[in-house]
């Protein structure tokens, strides 16, 4: 199959290479189908020992056995679409993004990453592969990942802010081991991350795009208390001098910074 723009020698896009393929599968079912009818009539015709039309069922499903071989040759040869290099050439970003923006996704490309919020995207050129999150996915077509990054976005939202806040609590009270009452001090949320993810499964069940994730969600909700009634308050641009900065993007693609998180509590609580 061509899989190029003979008049101008660039390469078909990804979407219009597969829309052509799949275009050539459909005629060689339609093929197979004739098949298919031919054999039943002669089926039939030995069902019935109509012996008189028989031959001409038979000629019938030879006749279409021999096309749909032609139509296999021509038509079934899987094209050659080099994924690493779409993946190295940006071409396939660029395609996905398109994709994602037609599905109503936005799809950030800074720093290196490449976020549709709530997940990160990873291409993975030695498996032909894009990593959505934790998942491996192997179906490339942009206008299907595109689909999936939607259906995240529309997933019922979990968010528990109260265990959020008593896990993100015992980690803070190691990093600020004299503080009991009143207005803690500010700490590095990345230092947080740390605590959190001591152990190497830790880190693998809860890597940092999560954790950004989930405090981009606390975010939304600052009434939100731990569950011995902790208020809590996210340095967005006041974390002390030399705090990680921790980026995350939402659903419009405005970038959302964090540096540090205090905890507030009363003397009863603490």
């Amino acid at each position: 199959m061509d899989t190029a723009d003979s008049d101008s020698g660039a390469a078909a896009s990804l979407e219009a290479t597969l829309d052509a393929w799949e275009a050539s599968i459909a005629r060689l079912e339609q093929q197979a189908a004739q098949v298919l009818r031919a054999a039943k009539q002669l089926r039939k015709a030995a069902q019935d020992g109509a012996l008189a039309t028989a031959g001409a069922a038979q000629s019938a499903l030879r006749d279409s056995a021999a096309k749909l071989t032609e139509t296999i040759a021509r038509d079934a040869e899987v094209p050659a679409i080099d994924i690493p290099a779409a993946f190295e050439s940006g071409s396939f970003l660029t395609e996905l993004s398109a994709a994602a923006a037609a599905a109503g996704v936005t799809l950030v490309q800074r720093d290196g990453r490449v976020t549709a919020y709530p997940v990160v995207l990873r291409l993975e050129p030695r498996t032909a592969g894009v990593r959505i999150g934790r998942k491996l996915e192997r179906r490339l077509r942009p206008s299907v990942i595109a689909r999936q990054l939607k259906a995240l976005q529309q997933r019922p939202n979990r968010f528990n802010a109260r265990l959020f806040l008593d896990r993100l609590l015992r980690a803070y009270t190691v990093l600020a081991p004299g503080w009991r009452s009143g207005e803690g001090p500010l700490t590095a949320l990345a230092a947080l991350h740390d605590v959190l993810t001591l152990l190497p499964a830790a880190a693998a069940d809860y890597p940092m795009e999560e954790f950004l994730v989930d405090l981009l969600r606390l975010d939304r909700e600052p009434d939100a208390r731990s569950g011995r009634g902790h208020r809590f308050e996210l340095g967005g641009s006041t974390g002390t001098k030399g705090d990680k900065r921790l980026t995350v993007y939402d659903e419009s693609g405005v970038q959302h910074d964090y540096y540090a998180v205090r905890f507030i509590a009363d003397a009863s609580d603490a």
